[in-house]
């Protein structure tokens, strides 16, 4: 398929699908391909995510084929108040539509969720020797394709069992910006504050990494 060919194809899914608003009443059937889709260690459970959806900041997102009316892939977002961006805390596409460029269609869509946003902070595995590595490699792949940066931290993601080391990409909104070391602390705070509520021990995991932050330029 030559490129003309390839963006006309992209052009018209843009047009056949469309980010909607999920709710409690969507949740159900999203949660049974959500813990297929992330590791087991980074899921959340059912009451967690439903208690989240309530709050105003926290969104369910679907992405849905205006002709079949189909689901076709999903995230959980987190609206910063402290910070103009965007947490993607999850995103997936439902297993029988990847591969068809939803995945860079939806990130586009959360990339400029806000008005004027400074762009999406993403949580990214890294990768382990086993069967899961060449699935984180193709997500890295994914983001830094789409123009997301790895972020100067030692970021960990709470847990039960304690902090599960990670990384931390950003994809701006636009070019030529900075993330100071102030700005992506006190984002990474806010989530750990009204995200991982579930997790006790999450200001003890946090303070382990904190100060690791430093200052970044797109």
């Amino acid at each position: 398929m030559d490129v003309k060919t390839k963006r006309k194809e992209i052009e018209q899914k843009v047009l056949n699908i469309e980010i909607v608003d999920g709710g409690i009443d969507d949740l159900t059937f999203i949660y049974q391909h959500f813990i297929n889709d992330f590791a087991i260690d980074e899921l959340k459970n059912y009451e967690q995510l439903e208690l989240l959806i309530t709050r105003k900041n926290y969104k369910l997102l679907l992405v849905k084929d205006r002709t079949s009316k189909e689901i076709v892939g999903y995230a959980f977002i987190y609206e910063l108040e402290h910070l103009n961006a965007i947490w993607l805390d999850y995103m997936a596409i439902i297993n029988k539509f990847r591969n068809r460029s939803y995945g860079t269609l939806l990130f586009d869509k959360i990339t400029h969720y806000k008005e004027n946003g400074l762009g999406v902070f993403i949580e990214v595995e890294i990768p382990e020797e086993g069967h899961n590595k060449e699935i984180q490699l193709r997500r890295i792949n994914f983001y830094e394709r789409l123009g997301a940066k790895c972020l100067p931290i030692d970021y960990e993601f709470p847990t039960k069992n304690g902090g599960f080391p990670m990384y931390l990409y950003f994809k701006p909104a636009s070019n030529n910006q900075q993330l100071t070391k102030n700005l992506i602390q006190k984002a990474v705070i806010e989530v750990f504050e009204n995200i991982h509520t579930d997790v006790i021990k999450r200001d003890h995991i946090l303070r382990h990494f904190i100060s690791t932050v430093q200052d970044e330029h797109f």
